[in-house]
């Protein structure tokens, strides 16, 4: 895991980087209010949490849009990486996502799930 080399990638992606679709947006408007510990934990690895590789929103429930997964790249090998959790998340490494079209060493980590108010667009 390089985190130097991960949070460079994050500073080159813009807003425009980021599916614009409604449930993405809402995700980035809502995540890091509502999970202040997950950001925590992904700024320490480079990762900018409002910028999601993928999200897999599944369901509206009282209010609430549940994302079964929300996917990150990390730049350099799992090597070191440990699953883990932060708060209510937890956070492993996925072989289950679109392809990334990095040539460089990375890999992607997945937190589940998140629950987040939904204001849809």
């Amino acid at each position: 895991m390089n985190i130097q080399k991960t949070r460079q990638y994050y500073d080159r992606l813009t807003d425009a980087d980021v599916c614009d679709c409604a449930y993405c947006q809402n995700y980035v408007r809502k995540i890091r209010k509502t999970y202040p510990e997950l950001a925590a934990y992904l700024d320490q690895l480079g990762i900018d949490i409002e910028k999601p590789f993928e999200t897999i929103p599944i369901d509206l429930l009282n209010g609430k849009m549940l994302y079964s997964g929300v996917q990150y790249v990390v730049m350099g090998t799992p090597g070191v990486f440990e699953e883990t959790s932060a708060g209510r998340v937890s956070i492993t490494v996925t072989d289950s996502h679109p392809m990334t079209d990095i040539k460089e060493n990375h890999f992607v980590i997945e937190a589940s799930p998140v629950f987040l108010d939904w204001t849809g667009n």
